[in-house]
C-alpha cells in the first residue's frame, strides 16, 4: 500500500512557482512514433562530448534492429560537436577529437575501460519524437558508430528530475556512448498538476521502443538489452520501469525518490514497495537532504535507502559524503531556482557529478556487458583508492 507523504521538493511548483511549470494529459499505455527532428553528431576516438551541437550529417544505418515497434519515425537536421576543454576526464578537445588518453585494463582476457574517462568507441547524435498516448516524448541519443567492438550496443535510458530538463543528464550519455551503449535521454511530460507516474514511466519506456524503430540506429541498439537510469522523480520512473518491463536487464539511479505527494496510489504507487525484482539494482544517492528546511528535496523516509533496503542482491548503494540531492545533475549553476531549495551542499557539484557518471558506467559494464572487471570501479581496489579513502563515499552491497 502506498504511504502518505510529507510536503516534499515535488510539491514546490504547486505552492509557489505554479507560473513557471507545465503539464500535460496523461499518457495512455500505447506507444507509437511521431515525426521529429533528428539531429546528429559525430565525435572521434576517446573525444569529449560534453559540448553543444552545430550543422553535419548523421551516420547511415544498416541492418535491422530487435524490439517491436509501431508507427513511423522521421530524420533529419544533423549536427556535429564542437571542441573545449573537458574537465571530468583529464582531456581537452580541439574540433571532434580529445587528446586526453582513453584509460583501459585488461582482466581476464576481457577489455575494462576506466569509466571516469571517455571510452574508444567514436560517438555521433541523432533526435526525434515518439508518440506515448497523446504526448510527444522528445528523445535525444548518443550512439557509437564506430570502436574496438562493432554492435549491436546494450540501450541505457536517461530519464530526468521532476522540473529539471532532460540536457541536464547529457553528459551520462555522451560518456556511455563512448564506452559502446546507446544511451538517451527521454523528456517525459512530468505534470505537477495532475501527477500519474506510471504514464511517466510509460513515456520512460517509450525510449526503448523508439530506438527500436529509429532508422539511424537499426543494427546498433540492442534494445532486448537495457539499463534505466534516472535522477530523483526520474529514478522512481526507473525502477519501476525495471520491473514491469523485461527488456530491462539492470537499472542504477541517482537519488531516486519514492514520493507520491498530491497523487493517488493508483497513479503514483510506491515503487519501493514493489521490491524486490530479479535484476542488479544501483543506487547512488546522499543524506544531506533527507531532513530541515521547509520541504526536504529527498525526505529520509522515501530515499534511495529505502530502495536498497528492499531490493535483492545483487544490489549497491553509494552514499556520496557531502552532496545534496541536486549535486548528480551536470550544471548546477545553471539551474536556477529550481536547485535553490535544497540543503547547501560541501562537495562540489564537478566532483559529485563525474563521480556518479563513473559509477553509472560501471554498473553499466558489469552487469548489461556482464564484465565483471568492472567491479573494481564499484566496490573493489579502484573504488576504495578513488573514492572510500578519501572519505567521498560509503559502499553497502547485498
Amino acid at each position: 500500500m502506498s504511504k502518505l507523504r510529507p510536503l516534499t521538493f515535488f510539491t514546490i511548483c504547486t505552492l509557489s512557482l505554479a507560473a513557471a511549470c507545465t503539464s500535460t494529459d496523461d499518457a495512455s499505455t500505447d506507444a507509437t512514433s511521431a515525426s521529429g527532428t533528428a539531429n546528429a553528431t559525430s565525435s572521434s576516438g576517446a573525444a569529449s562530448t560534453d559540448e553543444p551541437t552545430s550543422a553535419s550529417t548523421a551516420a547511415p544505418s544498416t541492418g535491422g534492429t530487435p524490439g517491436s515497434t509501431s508507427g513511423e519515425s522521421m530524420t533529419g537536421e544533423t549536427t556535429p560537436t564542437s571542441g573545449g576543454p573537458d574537465t571530468t576526464t583529464g582531456g581537452t578537445t580541439t574540433g571532434d577529437t580529445t587528446t586526453g588518453e582513453t584509460g583501459d585494463t585488461t582482466t581476464g582476457g576481457v577489455e575494462v575501460y576506466d569509466p571516469n574517462l571517455d571510452g574508444p568507441w567514436m560517438t555521433a547524435e541523432v533526435k526525434g519524437n515518439f508518440m506515448v498516448g497523446q504526448v510527444a516524448v522528445p528523445m535525444d541519443a548518443f550512439y557509437p558508430t564506430a570502436g574496438p567492438e562493432a554492435g549491436p550496443y546494450p540501450v541505457v535510458v536517461i530519464a530526468h528530475g521532476f522540473q529539471l530538463p532532460a540536457a541536464q543528464y547529457t553528459s551520462y550519455a555522451k560518456r556511455l556512448a563512448s564506452h559502446g551503449y546507446v544511451a538517451l535521454t527521454a523528456d517525459f511530460q512530468a505534470g505537477f498538476l495532475n501527477p500519474d507516474h506510471v504514464a511517466f514511466a510509460k513515456q520512460v519506456l517509450g525510449g526503448i521502443d523508439w530506438a527500436a524503430q529509429e532508422p539511424t540506429l537499426a543494427g546498433v541498439a540492442d534494445t532486448n538489452n537495457v539499463g534505466l537510469t534516472g535522477h530523483s522523480l526520474g529514478g522512481k520512473l526507473s525502477v519501476y520501469g525495471a520491473i514491469v518491463d523485461n527488456r530491462v536487464r539492470a537499472s542504477i539511479t541517482l537519488d531516486p525518490v519514492d514520493a507520491s505527494v498530491m497523487c493517488d496510489p493508483v497513479k503514483c504507487p510506491d515503487v519501493s514497495d514493489m521490491l524486490p525484482t530479479d535484476i542488479p539494482l544501483g543506487f547512488v544517492g546522499e543524506t544531506l537532504d533527507g531532513m530541515g528546511g521547509f520541504m526536504p528535496c529527498a525526505p529520509a523516509a522515501d530515499n534511495f535507502l529505502t530502495f536498497y533496503a528492499k531490493a535483492s542482491g545483487p544490489a549497491l548503494a553509494v552514499t556520496v559524503k557531502g552532496a545534496n540531492h541536486m549535486s548528480f545533475i551536470d550544471d548546477v549553476a545553471s539551474c536556477g531556482v529550481t536547485c535553490s531549495f535544497c540543503q547547501k551542499p560541501t562537495l562540489d557539484n564537478a566532483t559529485v557529478n563525474a563521480l556518479a557518471r563513473a559509477y553509472v558506467v560501471a554498473f553499466y559494464g558489469r552487469y548489461l556487458r556482464d564484465n565483471a572487471g568492472y567491479d573494481t570501479y564499484l566496490t573493489g581496489a579502484e573504488a576504495k583508492q578513488r573514492y572510500v579513502d578519501l572519505g567521498l563515499i560509503a559502499i553497502q552491497t547485498k
